[in-house]
């Protein structure tokens, strides 16, 4: 199933600690029983696409958001802010953007920082399914405490040695954080609570971002919608500015 997290409008603009783990499990012990939470895997392979509305509040302002996901990686986000569009998007190979209030309002291909965010949030099933198959590593930092939640800490390093932290709940074992950082040094956190079943599969549907542990936003879902006709093209980068 794709990231519950969005693609943060911050991105544009802008731990407890480990204890011994007793009777550890093995990571993989974690990621199955994560896979059973979310619903089984036989449930979540057979959604090809994923379309979820909701409202974002971030920095004073509200927006509301339609992301459209399609196996195996391709993601568009549209944010209507105050009555102009914001999209950005990844077609598999580029990642790109609209946003009139930056004065990008031609489509641009993006770089740095907000290109690799887009780029991690588009994997479909999540950073720990297919771990392996994708040549990443993951270890099992320990056992901490998120708020008044026990989790276990997992390190994901991928084949180009940029590192995610999972915690995953140690009662429930779905996904309580997910931790990531930039190439400029910045630690990109998303909190998720408010598991909702959706067709027999689990999905967030608040999710909190904080950057450098500073609230940035969140987002509450509203929808969300399995397998409904999603176009290719919408993920392509235009040639033209849009009209709407």
């Amino acid at each position: 199933m794709f990231r519950p997290g969005p693609i943060v409008v911050g991105a544009i603009v802008a731990f407890g600690l480990a204890s011994p783990v007793a009777g550890a499990q093995t990571v993989d012990e974690l990621v199955a029983k994560n896979v059973t939470a979310k619903g089984g895997m036989e449930k979540l392979r057979s959604v090809q696409t994923v379309k979820r509305t909701g409202r974002v509040t971030m920095q004073g302002f509200e927006a509301k958001q339609v992301v459209y996901a399609k196996r195996p990686n391709l993601l568009r986000q549209e944010l209507n802010m105050g009555g102009q569009l914001v999209i950005m998007a990844f077609d598999g190979r580029t990642p790109w953007m609209i946003n009139p209030h930056l004065g990008a309002v031609a489509p641009i291909a993006m770089s740095g920082p907000p290109a690799d965010m887009i780029r991690d949030q588009s994997s479909f099933d999540g950073p720990l399914i297919d771990y392996k198959e994708r040549g990443y590593l993951l270890e099992l930092v320990g056992v901490e405490t998120l708020g008044d939640r026990k989790v276990h800490h997992l390190k994901l390093t991928d084949q180009n040695r940029q590192v995610q932290h999972v915690y995953l709940d140690a009662e429930t074992s779905l996904e309580a954080k997910l931790v990531s950082q930039n190439e400029i040094g910045q630690a990109f956190e998303q909190e998720m609570s408010d598991y909702r079943d959706v067709e027999g599969i689990k999905i967030p549907f608040t999710i909190r971002t904080l950057v450098n542990g500073v609230p940035q936003g969140q987002i509450v879902v509203e929808k969300v919608e399995f397998n409904v006709k999603i176009d290719d093209s919408i993920f392509r980068m235009p040639r033209a500015p849009l009209e709407r």
